[in-house]
C-alpha cells in the first residue's frame, strides 16, 4: 500500500502545485485483494487477522468491504480497496506528510509573496518545487528575498557581489542561477536579473611593436577597449590558445589576438580587426573547424593558417583521439578546409596547435 501511495505521490506532486484545485478531488484506490475460500480454508487464523486488521484500520483513507458468498463458509464481509481522497490523504499514506506540508506552505509563500493569482507565476513554482522543496528554510527565505527584490530593481546594473540583500553572495546566486530566473519569469515574463557581468576579456600580442609603442608586448583588454585601441595592423592573427600568444616571434604590422573559442565572432566587431587581413589559426579537430566557420560567418574573409590536410599527415603521429566531436555542420569552409575536416572526422584525430613543431610554424608565418 504504502509502496503504490508513494509511486503515486511523487508522480502527482508536481501537478498538485501547478493546480492546487486538482489535489482536492484526485484519488487513488488501493486493491487489498482478499483471499479466496481456497486460502481460507487453508489457514482460516490468518485470513480472521488479516481482517480484523482491517476493521481495526485507522489511516487515511477509507476501507471499502463488499459481501463474498463462499460454499463452505456462508456470507462473509471481506475489504477488498482502499480509497485515497485528495492530496493529502495519499501524501499520507505515503509518509510524505511532513514534505507536503512543507510544499503546500511554501507554494503559498511564493504566491502571497511574489504575484499573487497569476497562472505564469503558478507555472513557475510548479517547474522549480523539486529545487526549492530542497532548501532548508534560510535558504528558501533567501530565494523569495532574491525573486523579489529582482522583480522590483529590474535592470539595477549592479554587480552580483554588490547586491544588497541579506545572506546572499555571489556563489549563492550562481548555485540557484536557474531556480532564481525561472521564479523571475513567473513574476515577469522574462528571465533578465538585469546585473552586470565582467566583459570578457581578449588576450594580446603587439607582433611588431612599432604599431603600439607604448603599450606592453603583451596585455589583455575587453572587446570595447580593443575596438578603441590606436592601432592598424596588415594582418591581425587569431590563435585559439593562449600560449601560442608568448612564443609568436616579430611579425611585421602584425597583431595577435586569442579568439576565446566559440566566442571568436565577437572579434569580428572591432573594426581595425575588420580592415585587416585576418588569418585564424587553430586545433585540427571538429572544434577547431566549428569554430573557424562560425568567425567566417561573420567576417567572411577570414583565411586559415595550418588548417589543411598536409598539415594533417605531415604531424599524424601528434594526434590523439578527440574524445567529444562537434555535431556541427559547417557552411563556410574551403575546398581544402572541408576535405581537411573530412579527414578529421575519419580518423577521429585532434592535434592541439601548441604540439606541432614550432620552427614549422613560424616558416609557415613568416610565409604570411
Amino acid at each position: 500500500m504504502a509502496g503504490k501511495a508513494r509511486t503515486t505521490y511523487t508522480h502527482r506532486r508536481g501537478r498538485w502545485v501547478a493546480e492546487p484545485e486538482l489535489g482536492g478531488p484526485d484519488s487513488l484506490s488501493i486493491a487489498l485483494h482478499p483471499p479466496a475460500e481456497a486460502a481460507v480454508a487453508n489457514d482460516p487464523d490468518a485470513v480472521v487477522a488479516w481482517v480484523r486488521s482491517w476493521h481495526a484500520y485507522s489511516g487515511p483513507g477509507t476501507v471499502e468491504w463488499e459481501l463474498r458468498r463462499w460454499r463452505s463458509f456462508g456470507r462473509q464481509e471481506v475489504p477488498v480497496r482502499l480509497v485515497l481522497r485528495g492530496a493529502s490523504e495519499i501524501a499520507e499514506a505515503a509518509g510524505r506528510t511532513p514534505e507536503w506540508r512543507t510544499v503546500t506552505a511554501r507554494r503559498q509563500h511564493l504566491t502571497d509573496v511574489l504575484a499573487p493569482g497569476t497562472s505564469l507565476l503558478a507555472a513557475a513554482i510548479a517547474s522549480t518545487h523539486s529545487k526549492w522543496l530542497e532548501m532548508d528554510e534560510e535558504n528558501f527565505a533567501r530565494l523569495v528575498a532574491v525573486v523579489r527584490w529582482f522583480s522590483d530593481n529590474p535592470g539595477s546594473g549592479m554587480f552580483i557581489r554588490q547586491l544588497p540583500i541579506p545572506g546572499v553572495d555571489t556563489k549563492w546566486v550562481s548555485r540557484h542561477r536557474g531556480t532564481v530566473e525561472a521564479l523571475l519569469e513567473g513574476v515577469r515574463g522574462d528571465r533578465d536579473l538585469g546585473v552586470r557581468a565582467l566583459p570578457r576579456m581578449c588576450d594580446v600580442a603587439v607582433c611588431d611593436r612599432s604599431l603600439l609603442p607604448s603599450a606592453p608586448r603583451i596585455f589583455a583588454t575587453s572587446i570595447h577597449e580593443l575596438s578603441s585601441l590606436p592601432v592598424k595592423p596588415s594582418t591581425t592573427l587569431v590563435l585559439e590558445n593562449k600560449e601560442g600568444l608568448h612564443a609568436l616571434p616579430h611579425l611585421p604590422s602584425t597583431v595577435a589576438l586569442h579568439g576565446g573559442g566559440y566566442s571568436v565572432h565577437e572579434l569580428a566587431t572591432v573594426p581595425w580587426l575588420a580592415a585587416s587581413v585576418v588569418v585564424y589559426w587553430g586545433d585540427l579537430d571538429t572544434h577547431g573547424f566549428a569554430i573557424l566557420d562560425r568567425f567566417r560567418q561573420h567576417l567572411p574573409h577570414v583565411r586559415s593558417l595550418l588548417m589543411d590536410s598536409a598539415t594533417i599527415e605531415r604531424w599524424r603521429e601528434l594526434a590523439v583521439p578527440e574524445s567529444s566531436p562537434a555535431n556541427h555542420v559547417p557552411q563556410h569552409l574551403t575546398e581544402h578546409e572541408y576535405k581537411a575536416l573530412a579527414r578529421v572526422r575519419s580518423g577521429n584525430l585532434r592535434i592541439e596547435q601548441e604540439r606541432i613543431p614550432w620552427p614549422y610554424v613560424v616558416e609557415h608565418l613568416v610565409a604570411l
